[in-house]
């Protein structure tokens, strides 16, 4: 067995872990407790839980100086993880013959005054990264282990308190897990997603929106619709959660760290998250932000649903901001304390008026919008974010007499859950159409010559941007996923460009 001379954690910067070495040294001098290596306020209170630790393991520290470093030296480091490890550090300094401590090795807890270990925020997504960054034994608190059942190379030892872990460490018989009082991760959060999903046989009429919003839910691609209040943008925009694919392990576990990180309310649902913010949120709420940043709505709707009711009474900042996320499927956050990087592969679904009064081009009202005013009101969305949106939807009321649809949620639900199958067997990793890399979805998609030459040729007549024409082919690559075809149709390239032509024409419309 491979023996470590170092104490191993792992702290988190946005959802990403790293890395944390744990060194101690004890020597005689004033008695001192000092760490070391950028460490926040919650860490330098550490030392407190630590002197008492070791006045309750009964260890002499009268005219001890005790140094604890933690590198990388130059990284911020933030919250209580690393109690346990700090304290382990400094028993190992002060043995004469130190514990032996296999290789890929770490402790993540917290520590209360008497010694025993506890849990802390953001927990679940440490013991995660702890796992995908190679370690084979994780110490941890006492507590539920179920949500890591699939990392079966990876041994999860629970832990009461220091004086079992020692012994535990030490070759000595631990406690078994029935005899274990178990600890909840965290407050323990209920569901509060109660937002009532309509089943998509329930909505008459409105055949293009549904089709489009089948293809949005296979692909990952993103929605605008226009129309006048009540015509159905909402009803839409609900209805369109219950035909996206449940959430797989990995993803549940994505999600939920997402959720712990940003302090809100998730439970181990299979289902995608929903988010609705209100048009009063600031760039921060919607994006991430604060002064040690943390996820934002955008990330807390990953693989789920963002709709933004009301687009056009968002302030324009808050829309661009959107830009990068949307294209790329991360969350990009600066300030001053550090940049962090959140996942963020979302539908978007948005609506809006056509106007401020919301009667502009309808047959049943009369627009009381001056045209400087209902321009000013459109031009918050702007070319670039509507470049990034694969349809764009001018709604019309619907009569009582319009046919609903025969197909349930359910029925598209396994439609686009084999779609996706499909793209994440394609690309080797959990990307969508919308969102995989440019370079990995030219390797895995093939076009004839004859189908670009008729894209390249509608672009140009429409007078569509590079990144218009890249839409068009991920857009033809899932409505082929959608029919279960190997190879992009020419029927599908057909109905890829004619959506794009009347996203671009609606657009048009809407600004004149």
């Amino acid at each position: 067995m491979c023996i470590s001379s170092y104490i191993y954690s792992v702290g988190m910067s946005g959802l990403s872990g790293q890395v944390i070495r744990v060194e101690a040294t004890v020597r005689e001098d004033k008695e001192q407790c000092v760490i070391i290596g950028l460490p926040d306020a919650s860490i330098k209170e550490s030392k407190e839980r630590i002197l008492n630790c070791l006045h309750a393991l009964g260890k002499d520290i009268d005219m001890k100086k005790i140094t604890i470093h933690l590198s990388p030296a130059d990284v911020k480091k933030q919250g209580t993880s690393y109690d346990a490890a700090m304290l382990l550090a400094v028993l190992q300094a002060m043995e004469k013959k130190p514990l032996e401590i296999p290789e890929h090795t770490c402790f993540i807890a917290a520590l209360t005054l008497s010694g025993e270990l506890t849990t802390f925020h953001s927990m679940i997504p440490t013991i995660h990264q702890a796992i995908l960054l190679g370690f084979k034994r994780i110490y941890i608190p006492p507590i539920e282990i179920s949500l890591f059942a699939q990392a079966a190379d990876v041994e999860l030892i629970r832990m009461p308190d220091m004086p079992s872990l020692l012994s535990h460490l030490g070759g000595k018989t631990s406690l078994l897990d029935d005899d274990l009082t178990l600890l909840q991760p965290e407050t323990l959060y209920e569901d509060t997603e109660k937002i009532p999903h309509v089943c998509f046989s329930a909505i008459r009429g409105h055949d293009d929106a549904k089709r489009a919003l089948l293809l949005a839910a296979a692909g990952g691609h993103h929605v605008l619709m226009s129309g006048p209040p009540g015509c159905g943008k909402s009803l839409l925009a609900n209805a369109f959660h219950t035909i996206l694919p449940d959430l797989a392990h990995d993803e549940i576990l994505e999600v939920y760290s997402i959720y712990q990180l940003a302090k809100q309310a998730r439970s181990l649902s299979e289902r995608p998250p929903f988010r609705s913010p209100h048009h009063s949120s600031s760039e921060g709420a919607i994006v991430g932000g604060g002064r040690f940043p943390k996820p934002g709505e955008i990330s807390l709707a990953h693989r789920g649903v963002l709709f933004l009711d009301e687009l056009g009474h968002f302030p324009r900042r808050v829309i661009d901001t959107l830009r990068q996320p949307l294209e790329s499927g991360f969350a990009v956050v600066n300030r001053v304390e550090g940049s962090d990087q959140f996942p963020a592969a979302i539908n978007l679904i948005a609506a809006t008026n056509p106007c401020p009064c919301g009667y502009y081009g309808s047959h049943e009202k009369y627009c009381t919008c001056g045209d400087k005013a209902r321009l000013k009101y459109m031009q918050k969305i702007t070319g670039p974010i509507i470049d990034r949106v694969d349809f764009v939807l001018e709604m019309k009321n619907q009569g009582v007499l319009a046919q609903s649809t025969a197909v349930t949620s359910e029925e598209l639900r396994k439609l686009t859950a084999s779609a996706r199958a499909r793209q994440r067997v394609r690309y080797g990793a959990n990307y969508t159409n919308a969102i995989v890399p440019i370079k990995l979805f030219e390797e895995k998609t093939q076009f004839t010559s004859a189908q670009l030459a008729r894209i390249e040729s509608v672009s140009f007549q429409e007078k569509l941007s590079s990144r218009s024409t890249m839409k068009i082919l991920r857009l033809a690559r899932t409505i082929s996923d959608l029919l279960g075809d190997e190879e992009v149709t020419d029927a599908a390239v057909k109905e890829a460009l004619e959506w794009k032509i009347c996203a671009s024409r609606t657009h048009s419309s809407l600004m004149r």
